[in-house]
């Protein structure tokens, strides 16, 4: 009971389960009165820190997608009405190495962003993940967003996407540089070739944040 009364008020009210209250800010850019898609990709744990739980509350779909399959069983429980994929994105059909880390939210496929953050001495383990590409994902409805964070392989899985088919209106990243450099970086020069333009950021934590691009049609 005191569960089901948790969920219908966190249903009722704006309360933002994002850490920067990204969620929200979503949901404003979005500007919908009936509930959409979202493809949450890297979406790790299915209530904290989630970007996406906001809007499963209040009956969107959710594809939400990662390589760590001991959430498999967390998005059963706490979302069963999302479509849980255990897998990596990528731009490679094979397998490739996925390192678990002592933070679990900063598990990765990129041992460059390992390197970069002196992380080899929290990796715990390692596992072959199968990589699929994003265009093989299927999404019936009307997509809104994509959530990507993926530690350091935002790029590479941006780059499988196929904009023919699936054009989401906002794609939220996330960024651990500066604004500055964030609006010369590859990811932004990539998306606005592909017609998206760069709104904002939210901050977490010193210049670490999601940047916000909207598609211009």
């Amino acid at each position: 009971m005191i569960n089901a009364l948790k969920r219908i008020i966190r249903k009722r009210y704006n309360i933002s389960f994002s850490k920067s209250g990204d969620d929200i800010q979503l949901n404003k850019l979005i500007n919908k009165q009936t509930p959409g898609v979202y493809v949450d990709i890297g979406c790790w744990d299915p209530v904290k820190s989630s970007n996406t739980y906001y809007f499963s509350l209040r009956g969107w779909k959710g594809i939400c997608i990662d390589p760590n399959p001991e959430l498999d069983k967390l998005y059963k429980k706490y979302r069963p009405k999302d479509y849980f994929i255990n897998a990596a994105i990528g731009n490679s059909e094979t397998n490739l190495d996925y390192y678990f880390l002592e933070e679990s939210s900063m598990n990765t496929m990129s041992f460059d962003f390992i390197k970069k953050h002196d992380l080899e001495d929290k990796i715990i383990k390692k596992a072959s993940i199968i990589v699929y590409s994003l265009k093989y994902i299927q999404v019936n409805d009307r997509l809104d967003f994509f959530d990507v964070d993926a530690e350091g392989y935002d790029l590479e899985i941006l780059k499988t996407n196929d904009r023919e088919k699936y054009r989401p209106k906002v794609v939220l990243v996330e960024s651990d540089i500066s604004i500055k450099s964030d609006v010369t970086s590859n990811i932004v020069a990539y998306l606005e070739s592909k017609g998206y333009t760069l709104l904002g950021k939210s901050i977490i934590n010193s210049d670490l944040g999601n940047l916000f691009l909207v598609s211009n049609y």
